[in-house]
């Protein structure tokens, strides 16, 4: 079984993918960096790490493979196990396991697993197709700032300047009437405006007045207001976990399984926030009885049964 594309296809979805037994893979996200040394930006990405303590069964890598593989959640769990147990051997023998596109995994002299990440391979979907850009030094030129002329109209030197020039003056006189004219027109114009503005302001102040007088005057009938009812919060309980289905219908179906070895308490939860849905055998509000509870499921029934406090 080929259990290290499952982990690649939930590494891209998630941030923990645990394998039961052995330990977890976690996904940090990365902001782009920029490495002025080697004057190159790299896209954001997923930093793997891996966590050897993590070892508890979230049902999410068996419920991968159970979908992909369509076989059920416990045949799944089974063939994980089986994998885990070929890895601790491998390791065990100072041979190095090489998870393709996420990283190598080795003991040292402690007997502690190492990992080694690939850093050839990003698994964030918003980085997809983007790779490391090599920045190009840009090369800046100085431009020099010209003083521009200017010319004093008030000035008769600059005066009889411009009347020398002939014809040069006489447009430069009509372009100046001109906008003299289109200036006094606007003027007179928003005049106006602010004129008209100013009744309709006048206008709505009265309005605002008159409909307040009358708000004051007016007597309301409410008549009875409805009594108001509370609904309680329902309180917090101990769910005892069979299996989590990333499709519906194999859950209603696991369900169907429970209802018929007589666990009449048995129901399907609200999906999770990674869209698993889940399966509780039974559900106690106290924690002791919901132990005890776990524990029998346990021993008869379905030993990879987990505790959900929801």
């Amino acid at each position: 079984m080929q259990l290290t594309k499952h982990i690649n296809y939930l590494l891209f979805r998630f941030d923990c993918v645990t394998v039961p037994g052995f330990g977890a893979f976690l996904g940090t996200p990365i902001p782009a960096e920029l490495d002025i040394d080697n004057e190159t930006i790299y896209p954001p990405t997923k930093q793997i790490s891996f966590n050897e303590q993590l070892k508890s069964n979230d049902g999410l890598l068996a419920n991968s493979i159970s979908v992909e593989q369509q076989t059920s959640y416990e045949n799944a769990v089974r063939l994980v196990h089986k994998e885990v147990v070929r890895w601790k051997s491998k390791l065990h023998d100072g041979k190095t396991i090489e998870l393709d596109r996420i990283g190598k995994l080795h003991l040292n002299a402690e007997k502690n697993v190492v990992f080694v990440p690939t850093k050839d391979y990003n698994h964030l979907p918003e980085s997809f197709g983007l790779h490391p850009v090599q920045a190009q030094k840009i090369d800046r030129i100085k431009v020099l700032k010209s003083t521009p002329k200017i010319i004093d109209f008030n000035n008769d030197r600059s005066q009889n300047q411009l009347d020398s020039q002939g014809k040069n003056s006489n447009p430069l006189r009509q372009v100046a009437a001109a906008a003299a004219a289109v200036v006094i027109g606007y003027a007179g114009f928003m005049a106006y405006g602010d004129y008209t503005q100013d009744q309709q302001i006048a206008q709505e102040i009265q309005l605002r007045k008159e409909a307040k007088q009358e708000v004051q005057q007016a007597v309301f009938d409410l008549g009875e207001l409805p009594n108001l009812s509370i609904q309680t919060i329902p309180q917090e309980a101990y769910h005892v976990i069979g299996g989590a289905f990333a499709v519906e219908s194999n859950a209603d179906r696991y369900l169907t399984q429970l209802y018929q070895k007589g666990f009449s308490s048995a129901q399907k939860l609200a999906p999770n926030s990674y869209g698993l849905h889940m399966v509780a055998l039974g559900s106690r509000v106290d924690r002791s009885e919901a132990i005890d509870f776990l524990r029998q499921v346990q021993r008869t029934e379905i030993a990879d049964a987990w505790l959900l406090k929801r």
